[in-house]
C-alpha cells in the first residue's frame, strides 16, 4: 500500500479499541458466568443465530477485502460491489455481524452493546481516513461520498451525510 494511503487508515485503531473491549467483556463474562447469560434463548438457538451472523459477516468481509486489494493495486477508489452498499463493508461487517453473533454465540448480555462501542470507535477514527480519501479522490470521493451510507446499508435522501 503507497504510503500516503497507510496514513489515513482507521483500521489499526478502531481494531484495538473494539478488541480491547470486546476482550474485556468477554473475560467478565466467563469470570462471572452465569450473571449475564442470555437464559431467556436455548444454547442452540444462540449458537445457530450467532455463527449465521459470523459467517455472513466474513463472507460480507472477505469479498469486500477482495475488492478493496485490487483497488489498491490500480490505485482506483473502490465504489463497486460492497462498496455500493456501503462506504466501509470491512467495518460495517464487525460492526453488524461479526460482534453481535459473537455476543449472541457467547449468550451473553455484557457482549450485546458491543456494535455500539465498535461504532462509536469507528465515527471517532473515519473522519480522519475520509479526509485522506477526500484529499486523494477528490470529487469523486465527494460524490460517492453523498450517494453512500458509510456503515448502514439504507437508501440515502440526497443531500443527507453519514
Amino acid at each position: 500500500m503507497p504510503e500516503k494511503q497507510r496514513q489515513f487508515v482507521a483500521g489499526p485503531k478502531w481494531g484495538l479499541i473494539t478488541m480491547i473491549c470486546f476482550s474485556v467483556a468477554v473475560i467478565v463474562h466467563i469470570v462471572t458466568y452465569p450473571r449475564f447469560e442470555i437464559a431467556s434463548l436455548s444454547f442452540f438457538t444462540c449458537a445457530i443465530v450467532g455463527v449465521l451472523f459470523v459467517v455472513t459477516g466474513i463472507c460480507v468481509y472477505a469479498v469486500a477485502f477482495v475488492s478493496l486489494q485490487r483497488g489498491l493495486r490500480k490505485g482506483t477508489l473502490v465504489t463497486s460491489g460492497m462498496y455500493a452498499i456501503v462506504r466501509h463493508p470491512l467495518y460495517a461487517s464487525s460492526i453488524l455481524f461479526i460482534i453481535p453473533g459473537a455476543a449472541l454465540a457467547f449468550r451473553s448480555w455484557l457482549l450485546l452493546p458491543m456494535p455500539a462501542v465498535a461504532y462509536t470507535a469507528f465515527r471517532i477514527f473515519i473522519p480522519g481516513e475520509e479526509r485522506g480519501l477526500s484529499e486523494q479522490y477528490g470529487e469523486e470521493f465527494r460524490l460517492y461520498r453523498e450517494r453512500t451510507n458509510a456503515i448502514f446499508p439504507v437508501p440515502r435522501r440526497r443531500g443527507k451525510r453519514s
